[in-house]
């Protein structure tokens, strides 16, 4: 068998000035993404007891975003402006094309501020999967193979302008101790004086290459008429990634070297390895204890199966920006765009051993040499599980998962608290002279998950079903996202554990129903009906779905003046018992804000001491939800080959809010000296006020006829 899909998702972009750009109206750029699939699979019977089955996936993904004016070079030929346009070093490369940005000169934005457009983005993905499949007496075994193959190559130098950046400032035709007024922007740009410049280019494109291999064997025991047993064991392989033709990027912050794998002397692995012994194994089983509770049990592990090919895409030196501003900030110039953009310095890789400027980081990340930990996830769960009356089943479960070793960004250049008043003291200022913050990459983090779950089904019967589920539970971790992220407040080592806290998205209740009613009115029902009062009375169903959500965490925030601690989020202090008022709107709390107290209110600076806040991370709930989404169909048997169908849907059909979480900046309050509020309009400056909302109602009406 096989199967192919196609998607084109074309996108236009409009901006102020038209075709001169300007400030977008929307989002930037405009292109086409275009995703196919490609299915086939067969299936091969040995035997009756004997089966293969296999199945291959090709799935490629094209995607281009261009700007205004990209077919022509503007800023160089028809601004002349040099060093715009990919300059000296990249002029005769189309897709440095378009128009430049223009910004500081008293008015609108002029080209396109958008630096990460355009882009080329090309994406391959391979799948294969085989399996056979034996019966033998009470074991039902299944074993097989999978393998992923992930091919990216991007070009996309978006950590800056690749078409250019050119900016004024009003100090440079200002008189000395005046405040600096449009005009004077305006009368610098017709000078021709530039206060800054930045471009950025693509020295290689990012190229990444990936493999995921797995082999696995479970076997499904019937160990007697009451016990079932699931037993299975998965080796997983994950291959380092490279770059085609070399081995990845790294950087050692001891020495400040960047090395690049498969070049000169340097290894192809670049001296990270990655383990070969990812087993996993799983277990679970069914026990009935009569005819009506059954109960079900499983532990099984997970591989993170996050490709590399995202978090390290982009590493130095694929993509270079530069910047120029002048000696003198506040009545200096650059140049005269005359003179225009300089070009971007290159470094030389031909040993494959580079020096990290001090000014450039490595991109989003690196991951450091030797043993590159993958992550995985433990799961486990016990289910009792009871027939009830009236067609229903009902159930009651304990689920929980432990994330071990997520790969996590961590800022390794930070120091702790009352020693971030000066740059100086950062870890590789003092070694390199690097006072830019420096994310290294590892499988370090920890997640954790409880919970209570419960739920009730009715199967279809006499009309109706329905399907209810509830989950009291917890989720714990040290950040949201796994590859991509960092943690979520602190990066100072010593105090990586304080990020251990309530999961961004936990919701410690949430309630979900979804049902089905045929109304028993109509031809073939309970209360047969005919002729004209069936066309209209007859045949109408109802269904929807109904749920609702406590609310998501959120952070009361501090000073950091108070702490001091580069790479660290400050924390207030917690004074009071916290008092839940509900209020929702400007100057309407929804906690007591007297409960909290920024701790720079504290703070002596003839006798400073830097200490974190006493509340955690994520420790107060913001507003919850419900939403109720029903539905009305009627069928219509217009002649015998011929029916239509009526559907009357809504979404949030009592149109009810769902609120954003309060703002929780403590640091806002305008107090007085003995802690009250100032006598001045809004002195809560919206502190524990919630000023967003999602207020959404829909109604779809619609006709089928089918044939």
């Amino acid at each position: 068998w096989g199967k192919y899909s196609r998607m084109d998702a074309p996108v236009q972009g409009v901006y102020a000035f038209g075709d001169k750009g300007g400030p977008a109206l929307g989002s930037h750029g405009f292109g086409d993404t275009t995703t196919q699939m490609m299915t086939g699979g067969y299936n091969y019977t040995f035997s009756p007891t004997f089966i293969m089955d296999g199945v291959f996936g090709y799935t490629p993904m094209d995607q281009v975003v261009g700007i205004p004016g990209q077919e022509s070079n503007v800023g160089l030929d028809q601004w002349g402006i040099p060093g715009t346009n990919g300059g000296r070093q990249f002029a005769s490369d189309p897709r440095y094309g378009g128009l430049p940005n223009v910004s500081g000169f008293g008015f609108s934005n002029v080209g396109v501020d958008a630096t990460w457009a355009p882009l080329f983005r090309t994406e391959r993905s391979y799948t294969y999967q085989t399996n056979f499949s034996k019966i033998q007496g009470a074991h039902e075994m299944r074993w097989g193979f999978e393998a992923r193959r992930l091919m990216l190559d991007h070009w996309q130098p978006e950590t800056g302008n690749p078409r250019g950046q050119i900016s004024f400032a009003g100090g440079i035709t200002n008189i000395p101790g005046q405040v600096a007024r449009e005009g004077n922007s305006f009368a610098t740009a017709l000078l021709g004086l530039s206060s800054g410049y930045s471009k950025s280019i693509q020295f290689f494109e990012m190229v990444n290459r990936e493999w995921q291999l797995a082999w696995y064997f479970r076997d499904r025991w019937q160990v007697n008429r009451n016990l079932t047993l699931n037993l299975g064991l998965r080796y997983e392989y994950f291959p380092l990634i490279n770059r085609g033709d070399r081995g990845i990027e790294r950087w050692d912050p001891t020495t400040n070297l960047v090395t690049l794998g498969g070049v000169g002397n340097v290894p192809f692995n670049n001296g990270i390895t990655v383990s070969k012994k990812l087993f996993a194994p799983r277990i679970g089983f069914a026990y009935r204890m009569g005819d009506k509770y059954v109960l079900r049990g499983g532990y099984g592990i997970t591989y993170d199966p996050v490709p590399f090919s995202r978090p390290l895409r982009g590493l130095y030196p694929a993509t270079l920006t530069g910047s120029w501003v002048p000696t003198v900030s506040n009545f200096g110039f650059f140049n005269n765009i005359s003179e225009g953009i300089p070009d971007v310095p290159t470094p030389d890789v031909s040993t494959g051993t580079l020096e990290l400027p001090r000014n450039f980081n490595m991109g989003p990340r690196s991951p450091w040499g030797g043993h590159l930990s993958r992550g995985y996830i433990q799961s486990w769960n016990l289910t009792l599980e009871r027939r009830l009356p009236w067609e229903m089943v009902g159930s009651v479960a304990y689920v929980a998962t432990r994330t071990i070793n997520q790969l996590l960004d961590r800022n390794i250049n930070t120091v702790g608290p009352g020693l971030g008043i000066s740059t100086a003291n950062l870890p590789l200022a003092q070694a390199h002279g690097r006072t830019i913050g420096a994310n290294m990459w590892d499988g370090w983090g920890y997640g954790a998950y409880d919970s209570l779950q419960a739920t009730l089904n009715k199967n279809f019967s006499n009309g109706f079903f329905t399907k209810m589920s509830y989950t009291f539970g917890k989720a714990l971790n040290m950040a949201d996202d796994t590859g991509w992220a960092g943690p979520k407040a602190f990066n100072w080592e010593p105090m990586l554990h304080r990020n251990y806290s309530p999961a961004g998205y936990d919701r410690t209740h949430m309630f979900t129903m979804a049902f089905a009613y045929e109304m028993p009115f109509g031809k073939g029902r309970r209360y047969n009906l005919s002729g004209i009062a069936d066309q209209m009375f007859g045949g109408w169903s109802l269904n929807g779905t109904y749920f609702l959500y406590s609310g998501t965490p959120f952070t009361v925030s501090g000073s950091g003046q108070s702490l001091q601690c580069i790479g660290c989020t400050q924390t207030a202090h917690q004074i009071g018992p916290v008092e839940k008022l509900g209020g929702k709107g400007p100057q309407q709390p929804y906690y007591n804000p007297a409960a909290f107290r920024d701790p720079l209110f504290y703070f002596d600076a003839a006798n400073p001491v830097y200490t974190p806040g006493t509340m955690g991370i994520n420790t107060l709930r913001g507003p919850g939800f419900w939403q109720l989404n029903p539905a009305l169909f009627k069928n219509f048997q217009l002649t015998e080959r011929v029916r239509m169908e009526f559907r009357a849907e809504s979404t949030n059909v009592a149109h009810n809010t769902r609120w954003s979480n309060p703002s929780g900046n403590s640091a806002a309050m305008l107090l007085n000296p003995d802690g009250s509020l100032r006598n001045v309009p809004n002195p809560l400056q919206n502190f524990m006020s919630i000023t967003g909302a999602d207020s959404f109602r829909q109604f779809r009406l619609g006709l089928r006829v089918s044939f």
